[in-house]
């Protein structure tokens, strides 16, 4: 049996290593990096079998067991799936089964997208900033502060549009506590380029900065599925369920049981 897997996110590697132990031929898709978003991550203590640890350093983990096993990895991205058959800019493959673990996209603001310097994702951040706003009120906005604050950007905002937070308590209360400054119910109205840096405009006033990092949600990442098929798994974040790790790793683990015992 050949298995194709689009991602080589948690979700991903965790379906290769698992497919490989039972002398399964695998083959893993992956148009960037592997470890997916997670090597964004400040901290991962959500996972009660591993220690607490960074977003590189699980990928670092995610790595090692995936070169350990036997899946090949393409470096590639896959365009389109039609029934068991995956598409890239340079070629096509075909398979008995396909995983698409390909995890979410961010919501995008592209008017505020002036330059370089206004990412979605903190690894894209640029290098040497001193002062850094992030829009959102998420996980992923304070996990990223916390991380600022940890390379050592010196001025660290977060900028909410309503006064509902959505993180983890824990979060919140050690990003403020490291000095991060939150603006409630203070939404960013317009960015604009000032020769490399950013001046963000609010209801309350302007701002100077010299990174943006927009966390403002996500939605599953999917290339264009055609003639979908009961040999086809949509898995993980990709498919809509709640962005926790252990869920997409479970998730995962449950349709991989499923193509050993021929379901």
């Amino acid at each position: 049996m050949r298995v194709g897997i689009v991602g080589a996110g948690p979700a991903g590697v965790t379906a290769a290593v698992f497919l490989s132990r039972y002398e399964i031929d695998v083959t893993i898709f992956e148009r960037e990096e592997i470890g997916g978003l997670i090597a964004n991550a400040w901290r991962i203590e959500n996972l009660p079998i591993l220690p607490v640890c960074s977003g590189e350093e699980l990928v670092a983990v995610l790595r090692k067991r995936l070169e350990a096993s036997e899946a090949k990895v393409i470096y590639e991205e896959v365009l389109s799936v039609e029934d068991k058959v995956l598409k890239t800019k340079l070629n096509s493959y075909s398979f008995d089964k396909l995983i698409v673990a390909t995890g979410t996209k961010p919501k995008r603001i592209e008017d505020f997208e002036v330059n370089q310097n206004v990412v979605y994702e903190f690894k894209r951040l640029p290098r040497g900033i001193g002062r850094l706003a992030i829009y959102g009120a998420g996980d992923v906005a304070f996990d990223g502060a916390l991380k600022a604050k940890g390379i050592g950007i010196e001025e660290v905002h977060i900028f909410n549009r309503t006064d509902r937070i959505r993180a983890v308590p824990k979060l919140v209360k050690l990003a403020l506590s490291s000095g991060v400054k939150y603006h409630p119910s203070e939404p960013i109205c317009r960015v604009e380029d000032r020769h490399g840096d950013l001046e963000l405009h609010t209801d309350v006033g302007r701002y100077q900065f010299e990174g943006l990092l927009l966390c403002v949600g996500r939605v599953p990442n999917l290339p264009a599925l055609i003639g979908q098929t009961k040999d086809l798994y949509v898995v993980g974040d990709a498919s809509g369920n709640f962005r926790q790790l252990a869920i997409a790793m479970g998730h995962v683990t449950e349709v991989c049981m499923k193509i050993v015992h021929g379901e």
